[in-house]
Formats: C-alpha cells, sequence, structure tokens
C-alpha cells in the first residue's frame, strides 16, 4: 500500500508539471504569432482529447485486466518513452538560462532562476486577487465533478448496472467534458459569473442525481456535471493565461494544479463521510 501512495504521489507530481508546461509553452507560443485570442478553442481542443482518450480508455478496462497489469502498465512506460521523444522536437519559446562554460555554474544559475521564477510568482499572486479566487473556484468545482465520477465508478453496479454497460457509462459521462468544451466557444458574450454559476449548478445537479439511486439518472448527473465541468475549466483556461505573466506563466500554471490537488486532498475524506450517511 505504501508504494502504491507513494505511486499516486508521483502521478500528482507529474500532473501539475506537466499541465504548468504544456499550457505556458502553448499559450506564448499562439502569442509569438499573434495568436493568443484563440488559446481557449486550444483549450476546448486539448481536453476534447483528453476526455475522449479518458473515455476509450474505460471501455479497454476489461481488455487490461485480460492481458494482465504487468503488459498494461508495461504499454504505459512505452507511451511514456514515446512522450519523451516527442518532448525532444519542442522548442523553449524564451531562453530560459544563460550559457555557461560551466557545468556547476549552468545548474546554479538555474536552481536560482527556478527560486526567482516561484517567488515572483508568489508575489504575484499575493497582489492579484482576482486571480487566486478564479483559480480556487474553477478547482473547487472541478474536484467535486471529478469526486462524483469516481462515486459513480464504484456506486453504479451497486444500483442495479448490467457489467457490461458500465464501461458504456463511465465513457458517456466523459462525453459530457467534450460537449462542454465545445459549448463554452459559443458563449462569448456570457459572464464569468454567469458560467460560473451554470457550471456549479450542473455539477449539483449531478451529486441530487447520485442520490436518486437509478443508474440511468445517475448516469445522467455524471455527464451533466462534466459537462459544467469542463466549460468553466475551458473559460478559466483563457482567463488566467491573459492574466499570468511570460516569466511566470507556467510556474503559476502549476500552482493553479497544485490548488485542484490540495482541494482534492480534503474533499476526497470528507466526501466520503458524506457519501457514507448521505
Amino acid at each position: 500500500l505504501f508504494m502504491v501512495c507513494l505511486s499516486i504521489s508521483f502521478h500528482a507530481l507529474s500532473y501539475n508539471f506537466s499541465s504548468g508546461s504544456g499550457d505556458a509553452l502553448a499559450y506564448d507560443s499562439m502569442k509569438t504569432a499573434k495568436k493568443e485570442n484563440e488559446f481557449e478553442r486550444y483549450a476546448a481542443n486539448q481536453l476534447t482529447i483528453y476526455r475522449l482518450c479518458s473515455g476509450i480508455s474505460t471501455l479497454c478496462a476489461g481488455f487490461a485486466l485480460f492481458i494482465g497489469h504487468k503488459l498494461a502498465y508495461g504499454a504505459d512506460f512505452i507511451a511514456c518513452l514515446i512522450q519523451l521523444g516527442v518532448l525532444r522536437s519542442l522548442i523553449e519559446v524564451y531562453a530560459e538560462v544563460p550559457a555557461q562554460n560551466n557545468e556547476s555554474m549552468r545548474r546554479r544559475a538555474l536552481f536560482t532562476r527556478l527560486v526567482n521564477s516561484f517567488g515572483e510568482s508568489l508575489s504575484f499572486l499575493k497582489n492579484e486577487k482576482k486571480v487566486v479566487f478564479l483559480m480556487f473556484c474553477n478547482s473547487f468545482v472541478g474536484a467535486i465533478d471529478i469526486l462524483l465520477l469516481f462515486f459513480l465508478q464504484a456506486k453504479l453496479p451497486n444500483r442495479g448496472i448490467p457489467e457490461y454497460g458500465l464501461g458504456f457509462a463511465l465513457l458517456f459521462m466523459e462525453m459530457g467534458g467534450i460537449v462542454g468544451a465545445r459549448l463554452i466557444l459559443k458563449a462569448k458574450k456570457l459572464t464569468y459569473k454567469q458560467v460560473f454559476g451554470i457550471a456549479a449548478a450542473l455539477v449539483l445537479i449531478g451529486v441530487f442525481a447520485e442520490h436518486s439511486k437509478i443508474y440511468i439518472l445517475m448516469t445522467l448527473g455524471g455527464f451533466l456535471a462534466a459537462i459544467g465541468d469542463d466549460a468553466l475549466q475551458v473559460r478559466t483556461n483563457a482567463i488566467l493565461q491573459d492574466k499570468f505573466p511570460s516569466a511566470q506563466r507556467a510556474t503559476l500554471t502549476s500552482i493553479e494544479s497544485f490548488t485542484f490537488s490540495a482541494i482534492m486532498i480534503w474533499l476526497s475524506p470528507l466526501a466520503g463521510i458524506l457519501f457514507t450517511y448521505w
């Protein structure tokens, strides 16, 4: 169990690093090409691909059990090696550290840059309370949606859904995220408060539907919650990337991911207690 928990910690750390670096690199690249106004579409496409792959993976759960955990994790290992190969082809938009002849000096310069970037990011957040508020709102709604989908995966079989239907139900709920990511692109006139209100309402509907004990309604509730979550995620990402300074963009985006992880840490046991007695 200790090793399993340790591996989950490394996975979460990987998520926080990759999300910050990926979004920052994409936004800075689009800004260089003077296409930063299209970042919301980029974020929607990114979430669409993520939800689609995540949904398909649930359908492959039975196949993973069939081939065994060693081959399943081996396939994941090979996929990560391919990702590293792709990453080597990417080019940083801005030079991060001046070239140094001495290797130890280069490492010290890199470490100093990292420390300074983190300090400047915290200073920026201290002065930009609105940015912190947006991070918290988006992460809180997203955490409730993710926890809801986790509980539904465990509870749907107890509510009578056929074994063959569980994978399709999970895929259907993931497709809700795709719908939300595409719909928000058509809702340019909605203010952030309106988007947040609609997203929060959809997630709450999903929570109440989970308590209906009817697996069809429970699945539909998960679908609606995913719509609200991804719609809010796309709009929030676009606003935050526009507000983040380029020099701290990757660090600040990672802090946003960390905010989500921190909220998940506290909400998970609380949700477990709530769902146990309600």
